[in-house]
């Protein structure tokens, strides 16, 4: 969806590529990368044991913008938006289900509270595990592809306010985009001791998680903690 989003902006703003091209797709197979989807992240299993990858970048040709700097900002800003609409929409399903039927995303245990019993929730269920996480994946990959680094979408973005020399620079960073976030990703916790993509994440996303559906992150890592991914 965050690449089709791309495709159907650049239509909308007269640029054809992407739809002749058979991009303007929810398949996934229309998306894949062969080193990006396939080789790379089996490669990041078997090496660490955690799974990173990308999508093949949706093609558009600037030529066809009426206002190519104002329009490629708006083509890149699709992905990340449609990002957002999905997990507005699984907050919205799982705000109706907290308050028509919360035993379907809640597990309650019995606590003592110095009053009586009182049912509190102990953890999520299936459902509200999918849902949640569904929520939080889409607002990662919003935050992710907003990073100002070249290849990303937020670099399309800054490029739109650069001109000259800057923008010049800062476009031949897209040949070493990946390896400047492969950097940040292992580098500060090798060396510092800390996670710096993580603490990225912690101060945007999960505020973000809490503030839509009422859940915390933490019941999702717990979540992911019992069938044994982390």
């Amino acid at each position: 969806m965050h690449e089709w989003a791309h495709g159907w902006m650049a239509n909308r703003l007269g640029d054809p590529t992407a739809r002749m091209m058979g991009r303007i797709s929810i398949n996934p197979l229309r998306h894949i990368d062969p080193i990006g989807t396939v080789i790379f992240p089996i490669a990041m299993v078997l090496l660490t044991g955690l799974a990173f990858g990308w999508a093949k970048p949706v093609p558009f040709n600037p030529r066809y913008l009426k206002n190519p700097k104002r329009d490629t900002a708006l083509i890149a800003l699709a992905g990340p938006a449609m990002n957002v609409l999905l997990a507005l929409g699984s907050a919205l399903i799982l705000i109706i289900l907290r308050l028509t039927a919360p035993q379907l995303i809640f597990n309650y245990a019995a606590t003592d509270s110095g009053m009586g019993a009182m049912q509190m929730i102990s953890s999520l269920t299936g459902l509200g595990f999918v849902l949640a996480f569904f929520c939080y994946i889409n607002l990662i990959l919003c935050f992710f592809n907003l990073l100002p680094i070249p290849p990303f979408d937020g670099s399309r973005v800054v490029m739109k306010y650069l001109t000259g020399n800057a923008r010049h620079w800062y476009g031949q960073l897209e040949n070493y985009g990946m390896f400047i976030v492969a950097a940040l990703i292992f580098i500060p916790p090798m060396l510092f001791g800390f996670n710096l993509v993580g603490m990225y994440f912690a101060v945007t996303t999960q505020p973000l998680l809490f503030l839509m559906t009422g859940i915390p992150a933490g019941l999702i890592f717990e979540f992911l903690a019992t069938i044994r991914l982390f």
